[in-house]
C-alpha cells in the first residue's frame, strides 16, 4: 500500500506538478514515506523542490528522507550517490537529510570525509549542500565533534575570503548553531555580518536570544545586535524577526535597546524615514518602560546630529496615531542650561509634525523654565503665533493644563488664550464676500438645461425588460424622516436614517502659505545655540 501511495504520487508529479490535490497527496506521502524506486524519486526531486521550497510544509520531506535513511542505510548511501552526480541545486538540497539520517544509522558510513569533500569543491551548489550537511549531521561523542567542527571551519577559510558566495547564508547559520562550543566562530559571525548581505543578517537576527544569548556574552551579544542596524529597511521581515527575537530584551534591558536604536539613526543618515521598521519596537519599549523613551526624545533633540532629529520628525508621524503623546522628563529638564532649553524649544517646533505633541513637549519646558524670562516669553510667542493661529483646539489643551499649574504658567496660559480669541474674534467679524458665487437666475437655467439633458439620456436607454436589470427582483422604497421597503409583496420595519460625523483639523497657516510655514520651519530647524534669539 505504501509502495503504491509513493511510487503514485512520484508518477503525478513528472505529469502534471500543479494538479489540484497536490498538497494533499503530498502530506500523505510524507507520512508514509518510502523508495522502491530510486531513479524515479531522483527524477521526481527538482520537480518536488520547485514545488515545495517557499512552503513552511517543506520540512516534511526532508524530515521522512532523514528518516527513512536511518532504517534504510544501503538504500540511502545509494541514493547519495546518484543525487551528487546530478549536481543540481534542487536535487542537491535533499543531501544533507541524507548525510543527517547516516550520521544516526548504525552503518558505518564516513559522512564526514563526504561533508568536508562537498565543502572543498569548486561548485557552490556542493559548497552550500556540504555546509548544510555540517549543520545537521548528529556527532554523539564530544571530542571528535569538536574536531569535526574545526575542520568544517578550515574547510570554510577560502571560501570566507571570496567577495562574495551564494553560500554565507548557511555558513552563518552553520556557525550560529556551533557557537558555543568553538569560541572563533563568534568573530567569524562578526566578520560574516561586517559584509552586510541580508541573507547573513537573516540568519543572526532568527539566532539572537537563541543561539546568540545575552547571558552567555553581553558584550558579543550587543555587538551583534548593533551591527544588525546595516539592514536596508527593505528588508522588513527582517526586522520583524529582529522584534520578535527581542521582546524579552525590551522587557529586561532597555539600554541595549535604545542603544541599537541609536546606532540605527547614526547608521541610516539619508534614510531616517525607514525607522517605522522600528515602530513596534519602540512601541513595546515605551509601554514598558515610558521614562527611558522620554529621555532618548529629549537626548535627540538637544543632539547637534540633525539625523536624530530628522528621525524624531519620521517616528512620531508613525506613532502619532497609536500614541495621543510623549512628554519630555521635567526633571532632565531643569538640569539643562537655558542655552540648550531655548535650543530644544526651536528644535521642538521646527522638528515635531503633531501639533499635540508639539504643545506638550513645549509645555514641559514651559514647567521646567518657568521662573525664566527669555525662555517662557519664547515658549508663549510659538503657542500664540503658531500653535493655535493653525490648530484653535490647542487652546483647549492649554486650558487643561492650567488646571494643575501654578500661577505664573497660568498667567501665560491666560494671556496666550487672550490673544488667540481675539486674533479669531477679528477673523469672524471680517465681512463675508460671495463676488464668485453665481446668482439665483442663473443656477435655475443651469438646473433646467441639466434636467433636459438627464431626462433625453433617460428616453434613449434601453427599455427596461431588455436589459440586464429586467432579472432582478424589483423592490420598492418609500423615504421621509423614516424609511421602509416593499420586497416580494410585504412591507419591512420602518428604520431611522442615522448621522454619522467625522472631523479632523487641519493647520490653517499651512493651507494658506505653505512655502512660508515650511520656510519658517526650515529657520528653526538650522538654528544654532549661538544664534538663539533673546
Amino acid at each position: 500500500m505504501e509502495e503504491d501511495i509513493c511510487k503514485t504520487f512520484q508518477e503525478k508529479i513528472k505529469s502534471n506538478p500543479n494538479y489540484n490535490r497536490f498538497w494533499m497527496d503530498y502530506h500523505i506521502y510524507c507520512k508514509n514515506f518510502k523508495i522502491d524506486d530510486i531513479e524515479l524519486f531522483v527524477e521526481s526531486l527538482p520537480i518536488l523542490y520547485d514545488k515545495i521550497k517557499n512552503d513552511g510544509a517543506s520540512y516534511q520531506i526532508y524530515e521522512a528522507l532523514r528518516k527513512f535513511t536511518i532504517q534504510e542505510s544501503n538504500k540511502g548511501i545509494e541514493l547519495l550517490k546518484l543525487i551528487q552526480n546530478a549536481g543540481d541545486l534542487r536535487v542537491l538540497s535533499f543531501v544533507p537529510s541524507i548525510l543527517g539520517g547516516l550520521s544516526q544509522s548504525e552503518k558505518n558510513y564516513p559522512f564526514k570525509e563526504d561533508i568536508l569533500s562537498l565543502i572543498k569543491s569548486d561548485n557552490d551548489n556542493e559548497i552550500c549542500a556540504g555546509v548544510n550537511s555540517a549543520y545537521q549531521v548528529v556527532i554523539k561523542d564530544s571530542e571528535e565533534r569538536i574536531n569535526f567542527l574545526k575542520d568544517v571551519n578550515k574547510a570554510l577559510t577560502p571560501i570566507l575570503n571570496k567577495k562574495s558566495s551564494q553560500c554565507f547564508g548557511i555558513i552563518t547559520r552553520f556557525y550560529n548553531n556551533n557557537i558555543r562550543d568553538v569560541e572563533e566562530f563568534r568573530e567569524k559571525v562578526v566578520r560574516l555580518l561586517k559584509r552586510k548581505e541580508f541573507v547573513i543578517q537573516n540568519e543572526v537576527a532568527r539566532s539572537l536570544t537563541e543561539e546568540i544569548k545575552r547571558e552567555d556574552n553581553p558584550e558579543y551579544f550587543q555587538r551583534c545586535l548593533n551591527l544588525m542596524v546595516f539592514t536596508d529597511v527593505k528588508h522588513d521581515w527582517i526586522y520583524r524577526t529582529l522584534y520578535y527575537r527581542l521582546k524579552k530584551e525590551i522587557v529586561n534591558n532597555p539600554k541595549s535597546i535604545i542603544e541599537f536604536i541609536n546606532e540605527w539613526v547614526k547608521n541610516n543618515q539619508g534614510k531616517q524615514k525607514g525607522i517605522k521598521v522600528l515602530k513596534d519596537m519602540i512601541y513595546d519599549l515605551y509601554a514598558e518602560h515610558p521614562k527611558v523613551i522620554r529621555k532618548l526624545f529629549l537626548s535627540w533633540l538637544n543632539s547637534d546630529m540633525r539625523s536624530y532629529k530628522i528621525a524624531l520628525h519620521f517616528l512620531i508621524n508613525e506613532l502619532n496615531d497609536d500614541i495621543d503623546v510623549i512628554s519630555l522628563p521635567k526633571k532632565d529638564l531643569k538640569e539643562l542650561s537655558e542655552r540648550d532649553s531655548l535650543y530644544i524649544v526651536f528644535m521642538i517646533v521646527g522638528y515635531i509634525p503633531d501639533y499635540k505633541y508639539t504643545s506638550e513637549m513645549l509645555y514641559n519646558v514651559l514647567e521646567a523654565n518657568y521662573e525664566n524670562e527669555r525662555i517662557r516669553n519664547h515658549i508663549a510667542t510659538f503657542f500664540a503665533k503658531h500653535l493655535i493661529i493653525n490648530h484653535y483646539s490647542v487652546t483647549n489643551i492649554l486650558k487643561a493644563k492650567r488646571k494643575k499649574s501654578n500661577k505664573i504658567i497660568k498667567s501665560i496660559i491666560d494671556q496666550v488664550v487672550s490673544d488667540s480669541n481675539n486674533y479669531y474674534k477679528q477673523l469672524s467679524d471680517l465681512e463675508f464676500l460671495n463676488e464668485f458665487e453665481p446668482s439665483e437666475t442663473r443656477m435655475d437655467y443651469y438646473y433646467k438645461q441639466q434636467n433636459k439633458l438627464i431626462q433625453k439620456l433617460m428616453n434613449n436607454e434601453e427599455s427596461r425588460n431588455e436589459s440586464f436589470l429586467s432579472m432582478m427582483t424589483n423592490i420598492s422604497i418609500r423615504t421621509g424622516k423614516s424609511f421602509f421597503l416593499k420586497y416580494d409583496g410585504k412591507y419591512t420595519e420602518e428604520s431611522e436614517m442615522q448621522n454619522l460625523k467625522s472631523s479632523i483639523e487641519i493647520s490653517r497657516s499651512r493651507n494658506i502659505d505653505e512655502i512660508g510655514e515650511e520656510k519658517l520651519k526650515l529657520m528653526w530647524q538650522n538654528i544654532k545655540r549661538d544664534e538663539l534669539p533673546n
